[in-house]
């Protein structure tokens, strides 16, 4: 039996939403990957359809609960980033990474800061520019397709998006990070979108599409980079992480369409997940 492998999940927590920690915590563990927390700030929802939401910055914690950990000799073989609090917090991250990695542990940054060409609620070209710098010390970066355009430069396309503008996009996000680039929010046509991903060590390129479901879900870039990591951390590879976690995130999607849950509740992963774990169970032996 292998060993069992840990990630340190750096992300908020939404009270209520369905997102970020709320969705890394659930996900990672059903991948068989234990799931270690610092998080970056505490709301009583995600910022996406609410308003009048809490907010609690919680960085005076991030540094002190890593130093624990080291103390501690705790171990990680993964460290996943998401949701910042503030441009400044990605300053904090980079030391915090700094005292808990070993040569063993995978950085994975999902830049969650904007999609749909528009910054979330708090943010504006601040914290592109701190994603960019933290991505730096990343193995894997997750951005979408927006996320991608404002920590690059290039103009943002709604899509559907030319071969020629993907390409642009990863050969500018791969000057910034030189591990792998996993591109979400893809749309090669109309009624497609998944994702497309290069890995700058072997040249090789992947992608994964499915057919494009019509409204706004919140939550599925967590749920999709939740999943993609404990994936690719267990040993699974990039192909297959990216494959098996869009897999889950479009039947969550379509057990919410079926309920006709509100986009800004999440979508419903937890009856999702026994299929997901079944497949999970062929690329590993417990």
């Amino acid at each position: 039996m292998e060993k069992l492998k840990r990630i340190a999940a750096v992300h908020d927590i939404s009270g209520y939403g369905k997102c970020s920690l709320t969705v890394a915590l659930p996900i990672i563990s059903a991948s068989g990957v234990e799931c270690s927390c610092i998080p970056t700030a505490l709301l009583s929802t995600h910022t996406g359809g609410f308003e009048g939401f809490t907010f609690k910055d919680l960085s005076d914690e991030m540094l002190p609960i890593a130093h624990h950990w080291k103390k501690e000799k705790i171990e990680f073989d993964g460290i996943y980033s998401g949701y910042l609090a503030s441009a400044g917090q990605a300053k904090l991250l980079e030391q915090a990474i700094e005292i808990i990695k070993s040569d063993v542990t995978q950085v994975i940054v999902d830049p969650v800061m904007a999609d749909h060409g528009e910054y979330y609620s708090g943010f504006d070209d601040k914290m592109a520019k701190a994603f960019a710098q933290l991505s730096q010390k990343a193995d894997i970066l997750t951005p979408n397709i927006t996320e991608a355009a404002f920590m690059t430069g290039i103009p943002y396309e709604e899509g559907p998006h030319s071969e020629e503008y993907i390409d642009s996009l990863l050969k500018a996000l791969s000057e910034i990070c030189g591990g792998a680039i996993v591109l979400t929010g893809v749309k090669p046509t109309h009624d497609s979108i998944g994702a497309t991903a290069i890995d700058n060590k072997t040249g090789e390129k992947f992608f994964s599409y499915s057919h494009l479901r019509q409204g706004v879900f919140h939550g599925t870039g967590d749920l999709f980079s939740s999943a993609f990591s404990a994936l690719f951390v267990r040993g699974a590879g990039l192909k297959n992480s990216i494959e098996l976690a869009i897999m889950l995130v479009t039947d969550s999607i379509d057990r919410s369409l079926i309920r006709k849950t509100s986009g800004r509740d999440g979508v419903d992963f937890e009856g999702a997940l026994p299929r997901y774990i079944t497949e999970l169970s062929k690329l590993f032996k417990d």
